[in-house]
């Protein structure tokens, strides 16, 4: 029999109040339904009836193991525990309290969890999730001081990577240095103990202990690119040659960059890009050959492409407009500010960008498109119908642009010019959801030359709905 199967006839058996008889079949699935929640739960619930209070127990445990989510296993477990044990209790009773979002709450259990103990698994436990608590409720002191308890007691890999985490969380790299010196002295087997530390080291400017610390060959090349060791950086880089690795082109292009040869340090920058796409990094970095360069529009315009992809958005623009104003002829900075702006919803933004763009590429059809998207939005129709025919003479517009231009004739009563553009849009787009309320729209056109049909949804309303596709 399935488990669904098994669920099912218990159920009835339930419903039925046979409560042995289903229980006894549940008891049977264990071996084979001991890892769903919903069997655990059920058998739990009629053992309960049947007054096993150890059996009970025992489900409730092991749901709250398969579903850490189970509220009822929780709930239930409160009862059994509040007479028996205390440190399960409030161990419970604060897991209880943050699946229900009080966080703040659980924190007093789970220090009273901490007291209603002496062993040392049940307290490094406690500490923990008291640990991870403070941290969810923002107390980044608290949660520290919690984890040093914890490896006090014995010491944990993981901890020691967590101290560090929230030590640059706060900018303090000291103490992350410091709390990673301990962890690699108690782990020195751990290469991410090991690496985490070297990177630390290479910001601070301790190179040779960045050396000492480093775990892999291209941590060490970092060391000595810093540190301005180029022939060994290079020698070290010659010997672990690895052209599927991203890695090993930005550290090339980072070699190329201290010794000045401009032309390899860009072709690096490329095979960095193609094998790790879209990389905040690659833009920094192209950035920075632009400044070394005195090329003021390619670093501002790289640094925003930079800050793009690390989606501040606000930085970002603030960098494509330092570019556009050291040299207001280039497009590309024109259409990432558009981009921006069509986001924030900036119409004024837009219209001026957009003109400028238009006014480096007459015939870019986003751009027309766009303005005459801003024109109808701002009930401007004649303004609105003047770009979407010059985006549709580009011969690349979308069939969305005829619609919208349909849109602007009927309003401005002009019947005529909007069954001609209709008719184009559905010839360009017969699968459009629109279709049919559409036909019957030029069906009623064709009954009346002088009175506007009236749309079936406000203009703005459809624009807006063409303009979220």
């Amino acid at each position: 029999m399935s488990n669904n199967g098994t669920l099912m006839q218990a159920q009835m058996l339930i419903d039925d109040e046979q409560y042995e008889k289903a229980y006894e079949m549940l008891q049977n699935a264990y071996d084979n339904m001991k890892d769903d929640a919903e069997y655990l739960e059920k058998i739990a619930l009629v053992a309960k009836t049947l007054e096993k209070n150890e059996d009970a127990s025992k489900y409730w445990e092991e749901l709250v193991k398969v579903n850490p989510n189970s509220l009822i296993g929780y709930s239930e477990l409160l009862d059994v525990y509040i007479n028996t044990d205390k440190y399960k209790y409030y161990l419970t009773r604060a897991k209880y309290k943050v699946l229900n979002q009080q966080v703040v709450q659980a924190v007093d259990d789970y220090k009273k969890a901490i007291n209603s103990t002496t062993e040392e698994n049940e307290l490094i436990n406690a500490r923990f999730l008291l640990a991870k608590a403070y941290e969810h409720i923002g107390k980044t002191q608290n949660a520290i001081d919690e984890y040093y308890r914890i490896i006090e007691q014995k010491d944990d890999m993981a901890i020691y990577y967590k101290l560090a985490d929230l030590y640059c969380e706060t900018d303090d790299r000291f103490s992350a240095i410091n709390v990673l010196e301990r962890g690699v002295k108690a782990f020195p087997e751990v290469k991410e103990l090991g690496e985490y530390l070297a990177g630390l080291y290479i910001k601070e400017g301790q190179y040779d202990k960045a050396l000492e610390s480093a775990r892999t060959p291209y941590t060490k090349v970092k060391a000595y690119l810093m540190n301005g060791d180029n022939a060994q950086a290079l020698t070290l880089l010659n010997d672990n040659k690895d052209e599927k690795n991203a890695n090993y082109f930005a550290l090339m292009a980072e070699y190329y960059f201290n010794t000045k040869n401009w032309v390899k340090c860009r072709e690096n920058i490329d095979k960095f890009e193609t094998l790790s796409p879209q990389n905040p990094l690659v833009y920094q970095m192209r950035a920075l050959v632009c400044d070394a360069n005195d090329d003021s529009y390619g670093y501002h315009y790289n640094m925003g492409k930079c800050y793009s992809y690390k989606q501040d958005y606000e930085l970002a623009l603030n960098e494509y407009l330092n570019a556009h104003r050291f040299n207001p002829n280039k497009a590309e900075a024109i259409k990432e500010i558009i981009k921006i702006n069509e986001a924030s919803g900036d119409k004024t933004s837009l219209m001026e960008f957009y003109e400028k763009l238009v006014r480096q590429e007459p015939d870019n059809t986003f751009a027309l498109a766009g303005l005459g998207d801003v024109y109808a939005d701002l009930y401007e129709f004649k303004n609105a119908l003047e770009y979407y025919e010059k985006a549709i003479k580009t011969g690349t517009a979308s069939y969305e642009v005829y619609y919208k231009t349909g849109l602007c004739y009927e309003k401005l009563k002009d019947l005529s010019s909007a069954k001609d553009a209709y008719e184009k849009y559905l010839a360009k787009a017969p699968l459009s959801p629109d279709t049919e309320k559409l036909k019957e729209k030029l069906a009623k056109m064709d009954t009346s030359s002088s009175v506007a049909v009236s749309a079936d949804e406000g203009f703005i309303d459809k624009i807006m709905k063409l303009f979220g596709k």
